[in-house]
């Protein structure tokens, strides 16, 4: 019999624990997601400190419990705190995100004896993750993928955002493919507007999202847009996002003397307007739980060129709804520039194809209802 006294007279309900509520993809997606949520009562728990986006929530009438926790795990204050919160609100089942929060929220689900759902968002265990971390670091990482590992059984199920991500974290994780689904992260086509009359002008202007961190592959991009320049082709190149690699970023574009054709436009929060002064979408990232970005670059009309990772291929199609180069390599990069420069037409005529399948497939709306419904499914 379950420690938590179920009111059935209630809406169901389901407790989501994320480490905070700072501006991020699996808070902004969370946001996203229960806003839209009709027939389960969301509730969100942030175990530590950073709050921006509580008003949000708040303000699509979604309680928010702020612990606040000390410190940069407090384990074991996380798990007090938490334990009267479920107590208190008697949900259904929780939904976690992020370690920190899953290995809480299992360890107090498991208490409590109710349902504990994981998410798997990306490949923390990776090569591309960990390559740079201290050793101290890469020891910290081996001992929370062990716990990781032991307190997935814990959990009746997981929600990948992607493939991809199920089938590293199945691996790493020692978790049964058939316990996990796959949701994507979906995206507001509403908020993109498609318009199909770019690459008109001699000089092609390409645009890039994402933070300034190594695993993006921001300097493959750069690179290649300089071994196009001496080759004739012009290319024009804007990188929105920020990061520790600013500066070394900037040292890179000042060695290659292309000041005046990239730029670093820092962190923007007006995406769906900006991509709209672009003619192409380059994204070189090593790495990814979901391809964001690129889904929104094609709802908003843009011919994208991809790296060739797993879950860029479960996005584009090579050929058929974007240009696929090969990860890590500027001269691959650079290849797909030219192809670009030199099938203009070809390109654009994929970009509609794109827009519709990213419209088909990635719908924001759609999303939040088969994540609706999966929980639906599991805790009725």
């Amino acid at each position: 019999m379950n420690d938590i006294q179920v009111d059935n007279k209630s809406a169901l309900t389901a407790l989501f624990v994320i480490d905070s509520l700072e501006i991020g993809g699996a808070e902004q997606s969370l946001f996203e997601n229960l806003r839209r949520f009709s027939n389960v009562k969301p509730i969100v728990c942030h175990l530590y400190k950073g709050e921006t986006l509580k008003s949000s929530f708040e303000k699509e009438g979604i309680t928010v419990y702020s612990l606040n926790v000390s410190g940069k795990y407090g384990f074991i204050e996380a798990a007090k705190k938490l334990t009267k919160i479920v107590r208190k609100t008697k949900p259904q089942g929780l939904v976690a995100y992020l370690t920190r929060s899953e290995l809480v929220s299992r360890y107090v689900a498991k208490k409590l004896k109710i349902p504990v759902f994981g998410t798997f968002v990306s490949d923390l265990y990776s090569d591309e993750y960990n390559r740079k971390l201290s050793a101290k670091a890469r020891v910290l990482v081996t001992i929370f993928k062990s716990i990781n590992r032991f307190t997935a059984r814990y959990c009746r199920g997981f929600i990948a955002n992607s493939e991809s991500t199920k089938k590293v974290n199945c691996i790493h994780l020692k978790v049964n493919p058939e316990k996990v689904v796959v949701i994507n992260r979906g995206r507001d086509g509403s908020r993109f507007h498609f318009h199909n009359n770019r690459l008109n002008s001699e000089r092609i202007k390409l645009i890039s999202i994402g933070r300034l961190v190594g695993v993006k592959g921001h300097q493959d991009l750069i690179r290649a847009v300089a071994v196009e320049r001496e080759q004739g082709r012009s290319f024009e190149l804007d990188i929105a996002g920020e990061g520790p690699e600013r500066v070394s970023l900037e040292k890179l574009i000042n060695e290659l003397n292309l000041n005046e054709v990239v730029r670093l436009l820092g962190s923007r929060k007006d995406i769906p307007e900006l991509v709209q002064e672009y003619d192409a979408f380059f994204f070189g990232s090593h790495s990814e739980g979901f391809s964001g970005s690129v889904v929104e670059a094609m709802m908003a009309g843009l011919p994208v060129i991809v790296s060739g990772i797993p879950v860029n291929k479960e996005v584009v199609t090579h050929l058929e709804t974007g240009y696929i180069f090969e990860k890590a390599s500027i001269e691959s990069a650079a290849k797909a520039l030219e192809w670009l420069n030199s099938n203009k037409q070809e390109a654009l005529k994929m970009a509609e194809k794109a827009n519709q399948i990213a419209r088909e497939r990635f719908e924001l709306n759609t999303i939040a209802k088969e994540f609706e419904s999966y929980l639906l499914q599991q805790l009725q």
